[in-house]
């Protein structure tokens, strides 16, 4: 089955925004799997999706995985509450793992983003 990007409707709250699908499922990232702030995370408009057999919980699904990056903020009390003409961290690799969006709410707490 071919891994598609699903993209909304114009609207402001899905500005930026994609699901990934593959058949007739829609995958989630995880904290779990890709650590938290999940807002801070960029799946790139060419990256490849590779297929992953999953383990322990996820037995006999399919999970995703694909290049993306994190954007790395500097967390203090002395950073500057606004950054002007630079981005407020840097911007590194993160292999990205995407599961089944049924699956996620057997996994306990954590940050869940389709």
């Amino acid at each position: 089955m071919q891994v598609r990007r699903v993209y909304g409707h114009q609207l402001r709250n899905l500005a930026g925004k994609v699901a990934i699908q593959r058949g007739p499922l829609i995958y989630c990232l995880e904290e779990a799997d890709n650590g938290t702030e999940l807002d801070n995370v960029w799946l790139h408009s060419d990256s490849r999706f590779s297929l992953m057999e999953g383990t322990g919980l996820f037995n006999g699904k399919i999970m995703l995985q694909a290049d993306g990056a994190r954007l790395q903020r500097t967390h203090s009390e002395e950073a500057a509450l606004y950054n002007y003409d630079k981005s407020p961290g840097q911007l590194e690799p993160q292999r990205l793992t995407f599961i089944p969006w049924f699956s996620w709410d057997n996994r306990g707490e954590g940050e869940m983003r389709i």
